[in-house]
């Protein structure tokens, strides 16, 4: 009896470790699919595909736990070279995407047994058949919180990412505080969004935090497989939450959804931008989530502007060219002001009579 219970036991053991290769495969199989299927450029950059996988599957072998087959897909989209794809860990996934939501893996397959990933393991996570496995309390984050400040009557918003759902909460409540504060002493000039340095994120942040400013269907989406779709601000209807001016600080590390941001605030002639082009990278993310918590970002589309040609390769170009971090703020400043002080200047119509006047009087017409 006893060598019958040992021996069951020594056969699940083997069995689950003959299992694991086949699991790894199965994994690899699907990260690779995404790309081939969804990737937004058919030739993948002239990148051959096929050959890609063809080499990083024969390297599967080598792969001896879940780590080794999260670097191994990694390293895999990294031949894509386009700044945007990538295989995330679990681990990484909870960290880098902070609770962002993300789509399920479309393979139903995928979905019906576990994973297989050891749930032990301080990297992984068990599996679990839900779209958003992303939302954990407390959660961390791998960006630089937003920042709020105050200066000159100008309200200062910095936002290092638009994946963090903070980016968003924060940019919408110091929002709601300063016009209130306005409303009561009218001390608030205008806005400035601090976008220098944000690498984008998703498209969905991008929209919220568009809704803020104003509102409707200022992008497309163009994708490989649904063709172009158009792209809302959430909401796209309804009064904006501000109406008061508002000024853009970009560079040329502004990427991706940040300059979709930029681009259609500037587009709507709601914003004007201050510093220098941004990066010309508008691939749009899309994250499919694994049922093990391993999330693959692929590039599915490009984003454009409603009408007219594509940010992709040119990027977003100032309203005014400025060098150097402290020179744009102080250039965003100055504008603010400007509009200031015209907005509480006299009607024009009085200043041209008084202009009259005193050319008149210095003729001796009026007395």
């Amino acid at each position: 009896m006893k060598r019958g219970f040992w021996g069951l036991v020594l056969g699940l053991l083997l069995g689950s470790a003959w299992a694991s290769p086949s699991r790894y495969a199965e994994q690899f199989e699907y990260a690779w699919r995404l790309v081939e299927e969804y990737y937004w450029d058919q030739s993948h950059h002239g990148v051959d595909w096929v050959a890609v996988g063809e080499r990083y599957r024969d390297r599967l072998p080598e792969i001896k736990d879940w780590r080794g087959l999260d670097r191994l897909i990694e390293e895999m989209y990294g031949e894509l070279r386009d700044d945007h794809s990538t295989y995330l860990s679990p681990d990484e996934a909870r960290l880098l995407l902070s609770g962002a939501q993300c789509l399920p893996l479309p393979y139903r397959e995928a979905w019906d047994r576990p994973s297989g990933r050891n749930t032990d393991s301080p990297s992984a996570e068990a599996a679990n058949p839900v779209p958003t496995p992303l939302s954990e309390e407390p959660r961390e984050t791998a960006f630089a919180a937003p920042q709020v400040s105050l200066r000159g009557g100008a309200v200062i918003v910095r936002l290092s990412n638009l994946i963090d759902p903070e980016a968003f909460s924060t940019l919408a409540s110091a929002i709601r505080r300063y016009e209130a504060e306005s409303f009561r002493k009218g001390s608030i000039k205008g806005y400035i969004l601090d976008l220098r340095g944000n690498p984008g994120g998703l498209a969905l942040r991008m929209a919220e935090v568009a809704g803020l400013f104003f509102r409707g269907v200022p992008w497309r989406i163009v994708s490989r497989n649904l063709g172009t779709l158009p792209q809302p601000t959430q909401p796209a209807l309804g009064r904006a939450n501000t109406q008061k001016p508002l000024v853009v600080l970009i560079d040329g590390q502004v990427n991706s959804a940040a300059e979709g941001l930029a681009g259609a605030l500037k587009e709507a002639g709601r914003a004007f931008l201050v510093g220098q082009r941004t990066a010309g990278n508008t691939e749009v993310l899309i994250p499919y989530c694994f049922p093990d918590g391993a999330v693959a970002m692929v590039a599915a589309g490009v984003l454009a502007p409603l009408r007219g040609a594509t940010w992709e390769g040119r990027g977003v170009e100032p309203d005014l060219p400025v060098q150097g971090a402290e020179a744009q703020l102080e250039a965003a400043l100055r504008y603010l002001d400007g509009l200031s002080s015209r907005r509480y200047s006299l009607p024009a119509w009085i200043e041209k009579i008084r202009a009259g006047q005193r050319f008149r009087l210095e003729l001796g017409v009026v007395r």
